[in-house]
């Protein structure tokens, strides 16, 4: 029999700018690794991911990679298809949105903490804090029968910057994409650009850099003062401050999504909406 065809939605990706600075991609990989090994030195297996629209329905992006059984999509490795990758890519596109509206939650949740002190109602504010109503209901599973029809995942910890969660297996993706048991991500956002870290299990939180301002890389972006700036950085924000440098001047190979919204729609026709 042949092999059997994969599935029309899910995307592979495509090479779509080939120019790439190895020192570069190097020393972003480099950097990560460190800061997510652990005290036995072993690092879980990571993607790291950023980039943007392009065109009407695709999405083009760079990546870091260092999780085991990775195919990098411009690579011929025996046949080997990008599967993982094109998993976590298209996740990306449909997480983004919803960990957006996440952050805005935040912020609203951080300014009625303010009105609140200011107005010295710390009653009203112990009240508020101990609900904690802007996060995401986990699934069904864990939470009986009230569940988010827009939330398949659960955060962890949260910043104004950055969100730490994990993925179910239910809700929407266990239904779709069988390969996706729990997965650990992190989200990032900075001057209105995002980044995402896929994990295949915890990392260390402290070098996440939570509750800390990343260093803003304000020089010239070159791949020399983008290698200086990695080089120092202390937390995994300012790894992904760089990736997104890098991806915004083309110094990675970029890869492109051709249709983001078919991994979309079948998420939602499996629930049924």
């Amino acid at each position: 029999m042949g092999k059997k065809k994969e599935k029309s939605w899910l995307q592979i990706p495509k090479v779509h700018s080939k120019f790439n600075h190895k020192e570069l991609e190097d020393a972003l990989t480099e950097k990560a690794t460190q800061l997510l090994s652990t005290e036995e030195k072993s690092a879980p297996s990571y993607i790291f991911l950023t980039g943007g629209f392009f065109d009407v329905k695709g999405f083009a992006y760079s990546a870091l990679r260092a999780w085991k059984g990775a195919v990098k999509p411009s690579e011929d490795d025996g046949g080997r298809r990008p599967l993982l990758e094109a998993t976590f890519a298209s996740l990306s596109v449909y997480l983004s949105s919803l960990l957006s509206l996440q952050s805005d939650f935040y912020y609203a949740y951080d300014e009625i903490k303010e009105l609140l002190l200011e107005k010295k109602r710390e009653d009203l504010w112990a009240i508020v804090s101990d609900k904690l109503p802007f996060v995401s209901l986990p699934p069904k599973e864990m939470y009986g029968n009230r569940v988010s029809p827009i939330s398949p995942y659960f955060i962890i910890e949260q910043d104004e910057d950055l969100i730490l969660g994990e993925i179910y297996p239910s809700v929407y993706l266990s239904s779709v994409i069988k390969s996706i048991k729990t997965r650990f991500f992190t989200f990032f956002q900075y001057q209105g650009y995002t980044a995402f870290g896929f994990f295949n299990s915890l990392p260390t939180r402290k070098e996440f850099g939570f509750e800390q301002k990343p260093r803003d890389f304000s020089g010239e972006p070159s791949p020399e003062n983008l290698i200086k700036y990695v080089k120092k950085a202390k937390n995994i924000k300012e790894v992904l401050i760089a990736l997104i440098h890098s991806h915004n001047n083309a110094y990675l190979e970029q890869f492109l999504i051709e249709d983001y919204e078919r991994l979309l729609n079948e998420l939602l026709k499996a629930e049924g909406f």
